[in-house]
């Protein structure tokens, strides 16, 4: 038993009298992510449980809630708040040692757990992969700053390094592991990346299909962007429903509208360096007015 270990049994106690969640803000992250009502989830790291009031309001059609965590104390507590109904399990051990099934799960998720899982972070995302059903998703945040969540730990309020890294840094990691980005936030109030795990079947033979007719090499930035401008928005709803200065507001949509047109700069670029090549070397004059009707709606 390491030293962090220790740490965490010895706080399971009084871990839910210090650590004062937010209910409405967990509430609207667990939202945020759109689980599947009958889902199968791994709360990975789960402590005492946090999660589970959250989750079983979001599973109405039934499902399943795995609690996984290292501390034998922790879910000792997490069983004494929740019981042992049918919905829930406990499973007692190390996220980066514990093997998991294959194509089991749902949703993997991760609150607060990222600064404790260290340098074994691209192994533990490969085996969520592994873990995810096709169409699941796997969910690492903190319901509070990247800032602030590091700060914690470099005053030594809790065992462990800073380690929190800026959200391309693992969005990154997750699309080196086979994820697809649908969430991306990096706020003053929170801090979650979200992927899914998409399997693309191989076109039928005979079948080249888009992508080898036309390859783009910005899919991966493209879909980057596209995951942070989809966070950002999630943030100004946050902003509009706790009725923050309509300036600040107003100065987040502009910033989104800037990326948006940044990112279309750069799928244009991709097509005209790509799909335009070929449209005119195949004389297809279709695709050619098509690209003059969009680059037309992109800079008007």
């Amino acid at each position: 038993m390491n030293r962090e270990h220790v740490y965490f049994e010895n706080y399971a106690a009084t871990w839910d009298r210090d650590r004062k969640e937010d209910p409405k803000k967990l509430a609207w992250i667990i939202d945020l992510l759109a689980l599947p009502p009958d889902g199968c989830i791994l709360d990975a790291g789960s402590g005492t449980g946090i999660l589970v009031p959250y989750l079983r309001n979001a599973l109405t059609r039934g499902g399943h809630i795995e609690e996984l965590d290292y501390s034998g104390r922790m879910l000792d507590r997490a069983r004494q708040k929740f019981g042992t109904a049918p919905d829930i399990t406990y499973t007692e051990g190390d996220i980066l040692k514990v093997s998991l099934p294959e194509k089991h799960y749902d949703a993997i998720l991760c609150l607060n757990v990222y600064p404790h899982i260290g340098c074994g972070i691209e192994a533990f995302i490969k085996k969520a992969v592994h873990a995810l059903k096709p169409g699941g998703c796997l969910a690492i945040f903190h319901d509070q700053s990247r800032e602030k969540t590091n700060q914690v730990h470099q005053d030594g309020n809790q065992v462990g390094p800073a380690v929190l890294p800026p959200v391309d840094v693992l969005e990154m990691q997750f699309i080196s592991a086979g994820l697809s980005i649908t969430i991306a936030m990096d706020t003053d109030t929170l801090y979650l990346v979200k992927g899914e795990k998409k399997e693309i079947p191989a076109p039928a033979k005979g079948e080249p299909g888009i992508s080898s007719q036309h390859p783009h090499t910005e899919t991966k930035k493209v879909i980057n962007r596209l995951a942070r401008i989809s966070g950002h928005l999630e943030g100004i709803r946050h902003m509009v429903e706790e009725d923050r200065d309509c300036s600040e507001i107003l100065m987040q949509i502009s910033a989104v509208d800037a990326a948006l047109i940044s990112t279309g700069k750069v799928i244009l670029q991709d097509h005209i360096s790509h799909c335009l090549v070929d449209a005119v070397h195949h004389n297809d004059q279709e695709s050619i007015e098509k690209l003059q009707k969009a680059i037309g709606k992109l800079i008007k």
